[in-house]
Order: C-alpha cells, then sequence, then structure tokens
C-alpha cells in the first residue's frame, strides 16, 4: 500500500477561469467549469506527483440557468405539462445540461494523459428537492455515486451505504493506505454494507438495514423502520443500542477535529 502525502491546496475560482462563455447567478456555467478543470487536472498530472481534485457543479441550481441552445427540451405529454410549472421544467432542462457538460468533460477525459492515472467519482449531495414533513425526508438522500476507470468491472452495488465510505473506497482503489480517523467503510469489502447517515437541518437519521433512529436537538432519540418500496418512515420501538451509534457518529466528527485527529503523520 502507498502512503498518502498531503500537499498544499490550491482553489481555483472564478476568476481564475479562462474566458468563460456563459456566466450566471453562481457563476461560469459547467461547460467553462469543466474545460478550466480539464487545464487543472493536466497541469497537475504534468507535476508528476499525486494530486486529489473537487470539482463543484452549479449549474442545476436555482434559478437554473443554462445558455441558451445546448441542450434540447424533452417533450412532455399534456398531463406532465399539467404537472410541472415553468420552475419545474427550467430544472429539468438544467438537470439536462449538467449532465450534458458532464458527458462532454469525460468524453475530453479519456483523450488525456491523466486519464489513466485517475480514478474519477461522480456523486451528488441530495436529490433535486429536500423537502418533506418527515424529521428526515431519507428517500431525498438517495443518491447516484459513480465511480469511473477503477480497475472493477462494471457493476452495481445495491448496499445501503454512506457518502462517508466514498473517501476510504477510493483510496483503496488507488492502493493508498487509510491511515486516518475517517469512519467511512472501504466498500471493496465485502463485510461492509448496512448503514447510511443523512443530516436535515439540525436532525441526524442513522439508518441501519431498514431501521431509522432520528436524533433532534433538546429531544429523546425516535425510532423508525424504513419501507424501501414506499419510501416512508413507520415509528418503531426505540432501540437504545442504535441509538447509541448514532449519537457517536453525531458526536465524532467534532471531537477528532478538537484533538487534531485529523493530522497525518
Amino acid at each position: 500500500m502507498l502512503p498518502l502525502y498531503i500537499r498544499d491546496t490550491d482553489i481555483v475560482d472564478f476568476k481564475d477561469i479562462i474566458d468563460p462563455q456563459f456566466v450566471a447567478s453562481w457563476g461560469a456555467c459547467d461547460e467553462d467549469l469543466f474545460n478550466q478543470a480539464d487545464i487543472e487536472l493536466t497541469a497537475l498530472h504534468n507535476n508528476d506527483k499525486p494530486f486529489f481534485s473537487f470539482i463543484f457543479s452549479s449549474s442545476n441550481h436555482d434559478p437554473f440557468e443554462i445558455p441558451d441552445g445546448v441542450v434540447t427540451p424533452i417533450e412532455y405529454t399534456d398531463k406532465q405539462l399539467e404537472e410541472y410549472d415553468t420552475k419545474e421544467l427550467m430544472r429539468h432542462k438544467a438537470i439536462q445540461y449538467a449532465d450534458y457538460a458532464l458527458g462532454k468533460f469525460i468524453k475530453i477525459a479519456k483523450t488525456r494523459d491523466y486519464w489513466k492515472d485517475t480514478v474519477f467519482l461522480v456523486v451528488a449531495d441530495h436529490d433535486a428537492r429536500a423537502l418533506g414533513s418527515d424529521l428526515v425526508p431519507i428517500k431525498n438522500f438517495h443518491i447516484p455515486g459513480v465511480i469511473l476507470n477503477s480497475e472493477k468491472n462494471n457493476y452495481s452495488d445495491e448496499r445501503v451505504v454512506s457518502q462517508i465510505d466514498l473517501a476510504p473506497t477510493l483510496l483503496s482503489l488507488m492502493g493508498i493506505e487509510n491511515n486516518s480517523p475517517m469512519l467511512g467503510h472501504d466498500l471493496n469489502s465485502a463485510n461492509a454494507s448496512g448503514r447510511a447517515m443523512t443530516q436535515y437541518a439540525e436532525n441526524f437519521a442513522y439508518m441501519q438495514g431498514d431501521e431509522v433512529t432520528i436524533l433532534q436537538p433538546q429531544k429523546a432519540p425516535s425510532n423508525f423502520m424504513y419501507d424501501f418500496a414506499d419510501k416512508t418512515l413507520a415509528p418503531n420501538k426505540l432501540n437504545e443500542s442504535l441509538s447509541d451509534i448514532a449519537l457517536a457518529h453525531v458526536l465524532w466528527g467534532s471531537l477528532a477535529y478538537e484533538n487534531e485527529w485529523y493530522y497525518y503523520e
């Protein structure tokens, strides 16, 4: 296993993007963003040192401003048009554009020298709208995560996992030793499965299988059963063990930060 080296961090912001073609409320559009990302990744790869890069796409965010004439809007039925207001139609078009821009970037990246040495992760934070009457709208946190260019054959992992599992999984795929306080599981291991965490405002949900503990400030823990088919929560008797595990996960981040356990030596 290779050790993990942490280097200085450079932030590439709007002011650094070369000749942006479309600027919206959130800044440069996704095509401009990915064009700059290609430049940055090429430069990093030319340094002949391992690197980590994070690219944040913003076109698929309210107010959904995208370049004209790039994507063709979906043709909807009359019934669908009755269901979708103007804002929803704008959202759908922005999703099309974000998908187009990402696909264009991946197509270009495959022609670059850095492609053969880079593992790519494409992941969301939540779905289009994290809303609802539940203490935590768990169905809105069921998100896609796609890993490209690893040495594994294509397959779909249907386990209940969490975003925090992605970092140790990527490190494992790259052959890097994960000596860190991260709580995530390496999904390359068959034993890593069965739990996920979601945060909604001040509420925290810890899911293990189909059982969920939800923690709220200044209140006792609540337990529920999650129906994956109906995507609904039903009250369940308190599981003290699961509640304790949930609380430990809530507190760990602050504790590790306060004690500076994130340093690697």
